[in-house]
């Protein structure tokens, strides 16, 4: 390897290091989760309170600890269960053959309302 090289692969290393604390400074604790079925809001629900949710007799969603994972799903492949947790806005698990969408936000769960209809 010549220098020029070795410089070329040390910058980006550096560059790849500046990016992951940025990152990693900067990401927002989520507030809420919405659930979406279908392209339909479900439902948004606070991380602050623990609770359980059933979507339409398909999947099951924990929020425990300000965190929400899938803990069960009617799907064949079963990737949303192994998503994992999820609790820094805009992260979100996706159930594909159920249709179920869930994402944590940034913003409270006031009133448990989730639109306004004229």
């Amino acid at each position: 390897m010549k220098k020029t090289d070795i410089k070329l692969i040390l910058a980006v290393c550096i560059l790849c290091a500046v990016f992951f604390i940025w990152r990693t400074l900067t990401q927002n604790e989520g507030k809420s989760v919405v659930v979406e079925v279908n392209g339909t809001i479900w439902g948004t629900y606070s991380l602050s309170k623990d609770q359980t949710i059933e979507i339409n007799d398909t999947n099951v969603l924990v929020i425990k600890d300000g965190e929400a994972y899938m803990a069960e799903a009617s799907c064949p492949d079963g990737l949303c269960i192994s998503q994992g947790h999820i609790s820094v806005a805009g992260t979100m698990i996706v159930c594909l053959p159920n249709r179920v969408v869930v994402q944590v936000t940034d913003d409270e769960d006031d009133d448990g309302l989730d639109a306004v209809t004229g």
